[in-house]
């Protein structure tokens, strides 16, 4: 019996999570102004083809899809916290000085296609599939192959 009812409070959370979430595509207009103004800066030859606004209970982001196919996504603020340049290189500007010089210094030959900010922490990704991991101060951590 206890089963059966820790499985119905379990499935009823579950929907109560997924019917929480909500996308929905709006227009470059939608987007807060310091999205805009960091694509405007950093992706100049680059035009948005989509983007998707995502309501979920952790809060709102944005998903911006760039006709080179990049993605850019953004918190509720604005900010910018994940770059998927697929295998294309990330703009320098897009990068803290720091990681890009550790980058040139030590992987001289690869270049950066991803970059990410998870909590105080940030991750770029090589076209060679590696991802570097900085802390807070842009200090290397550690390397996942």
């Amino acid at each position: 019996m206890k089963r059966s009812a820790f499985f119905m409070v379990a499935i009823f959370f579950s929907l109560f999570l997924f019917s929480c979430e909500k996308e929905e595509n709006i227009t470059a207009a939608e987007l807060p102004q310091p999205a805009k103004d960091f694509i405007s800066t950093h992706f100049t030859t680059a035009t948005i083809t989509s983007i998707q606004k995502e309501k979920e209970i952790s809060g709102t982001s944005y998903d911006v899809f760039l006709n080179n196919g990049t993605t850019l996504d953004f918190n509720a603020d604005g900010e910018c916290t994940d770059i998927d340049g697929k295998t294309n290189k990330l703009p320098d500007s897009v990068l803290p000085a720091q990681v890009l010089t550790y980058v040139q210094t030590n992987h001289a030959t690869e270049f950066i296609v991803g970059w990410e900010k998870d909590g105080n922490n940030q991750e770029v990704e090589l076209n060679n599939g590696l991802e570097l991991k900085f802390d807070q101060n842009y200090n290397f951590i550690s390397l996942d192959q």
